[in-house]
């Protein structure tokens, strides 16, 4: 398995106040152009249905930065629960929304067009208050020092790191307004050198979000890319499973590139050190990718995965509802992929145990067993067949058989990979199967693991086009990402 670097992160806010005008007329929900501009009208609720009274609202712009900007306008709600604010101009806003005690807020966006008429009507949602969310970050995140400054863009929640900070290594933040964010400012020394950071955080009423100190890095060698540079077609790869490896301490991770987006992980399940996770990356060349760590109120699989165990034991087994449950929803992708790590002799087997892997009873099944020869491992694949029509005295006949030096008490990776009726094998990375069988899978059946030690077993499934696209001659692109995958799990 690759060895992966993780490194320290953070980031902090505070929620400020916002003020001012009130209005008796009911024009909760709607805007309406005037002559100077549009008047934003609407309603402010409690978690009961409540008008709430002297909600503070503040109106900013899209990509307001608190710590060096004022709200373009405020107001106060009425008895009713309603506010308006008048003449604002055509653009992109943000609604931050606090009730008088600071515990509970909201945060809504909203886009006032150019007038196209006279009077100018949209709908505005009435905003519902909600109890605050609390933040804790590490400085680490983004190597924050004294002094400098952090900003949620579009709100007014910036805080500057104290001493205080500084020596706990974290901040703490209450009174944020639960919603989702995607991006940071930081305002940095004496100089005030800015700069933007995309980030994915979802606040949950009440709850905190932990925002990890950690990043994943990921290297992909130029290798592990050499067979794709070949194909006719797109020379990166998609869909590409790699582990990584994540503290503990995260509470449903989730990792987050570059540009702000996520991507969902997988925990091994049988892991003795509950740390060893598996994502795969949407397209991958050669170079190297970080990640940062964040964890989330849910949890969230990659649609690629079934399932993944760090070290199997006997018995263990993986059930068709596995495989449905989870697997890629592109019905052109009729497919199925095994994968893991062996080391065993095939010669110290006993007969009993010959069976690796067994697939459970099915119109077509497949077994990987100990082959006649005792260092061959044997990927069998059988049809049912009767003598008569009922199909009570059935059994299964063997179709195929594709056997190689795999139990010669050295460690190897063993992939296979099924669509319909072709299938790929690869060893250590190297093809040594590419060919159609006599028999295809319309569904793939469960299967059982015998009395056999396998490591980082994966069952998984990949969308059409990680497999074969439109340039692609044959199954070279299957192979090239055989090849890749087998390098990233080293």
């Amino acid at each position: 398995m690759m060895n992966f670097k993780i490194l320290n992160t953070a980031g902090i806010f505070a929620l400020a106040s916002i003020f001012s005008a009130c209005s008796d007329e009911n024009h909760a929900g709607v805007l309406t152009e005037t002559e100077s501009g549009t008047t934003i009208a609407s309603v402010v609720m409690d978690g009961n249905g409540s008008p709430v009274v002297s909600a503070k609202v503040s109106l900013l712009s899209a990509n307001h930065v608190a710590a060096r900007m004022a709200p373009i306008k405020t107001a106060t709600t009425d008895e009713d629960g309603k506010y308006t604010i008048d003449s604002v101009a055509a653009g992109d806003y943000a609604l931050q929304i606090s009730n008088t005690e600071h515990t509970q807020s909201a945060y809504q966006t909203i886009t006032v067009e150019d007038s196209k008429t006279d009077l100018q009507t949209l709908n505005v949602p009435e905003a519902k208050l909600e109890e605050n969310a609390s933040l804790e970050l590490d400085l680490g995140t983004y190597d924050l020092d004294k002094g400098d400054t952090l900003c949620i863009t579009g709100t007014l929640n910036c805080t500057a790191v104290s001493e205080s900070d500084l020596k706990s290594g974290t901040v703490k933040l209450d009174e944020i307004p639960p919603a989702e964010f995607t991006n940071i400012i930081l305002i940095r020394g004496a100089g005030r050198d800015t700069s933007t950071r995309n980030v994915k955080w979802d606040f949950t009423p009440g709850e905190k979000l932990e925002v990890s100190s950690e990043f994943v890095t990921i290297t992909v060698p130029e290798e592990a890319l050499s067979a794709a540079k070949k194909l006719n077609g797109k020379k990166t790869l998609e869909s590409m499973i790699v582990p990584v490896t994540i503290p503990t301490k995260v509470k449903n991770p989730v990792l987050i590139d570059n540009n702000g987006d996520s991507l969902a992980v997988f925990k091994a399940e049988n892991d003795a050190d509950s740390s060893l996770y598996f994502t795969a990356i949407p397209s991958i060349d050669a170079g190297t990718y970080k990640f940062t760590v964040t964890s989330s109120e849910s949890v969230y699989k990659t649609s690629e995965i079934s399932r993944v165990f760090a070290e199997s034991k006997s018995g263990l087994s993986v059930t068709e509802g596995d495989f449905m449950n989870t697997f890629i929803t592109d019905t052109t992708s009729n497919s199925l992929g095994i994968s893991f790590w062996i080391e065993e002799d095939g010669s110290k087997i006993a007969e009993g145990d010959s069976l690796i892997i067994d697939s459970k009873e099915n119109d077509v099944t497949y077994r990987l067993r100990v082959g006649e020869k005792p260092e061959q491992l044997c990927a069998n694949f059988y049809r049912r067949v009767s003598k008569d029509s009922t199909y009570t005295d059935s059994f299964p006949e063997l179709g195929n058989s594709y056997c190689h030096n795999v139990l010669d008490g050295e460690r190897h990776h063993y992939a296979m990979y099924i669509k319909a009726n072709h299938i790929v094998i690869a060893i250590d990375g190297k093809t040594v199967e590419d060919t159609k069988m006599k028999n295809a899978f319309i569904i793939f059946p469960g299967f059982a693991i015998g009395n056999h030690k396998l490591t980082n077993l994966t069952v998984f499934s990949l969308k059409q086009s990680a497999i074969v696209q439109a340039d692609d001659e044959g199954w070279e692109r299957l192979q090239a990402w055989l090849s890749a995958y087998y390098l990233l799990q080293k």
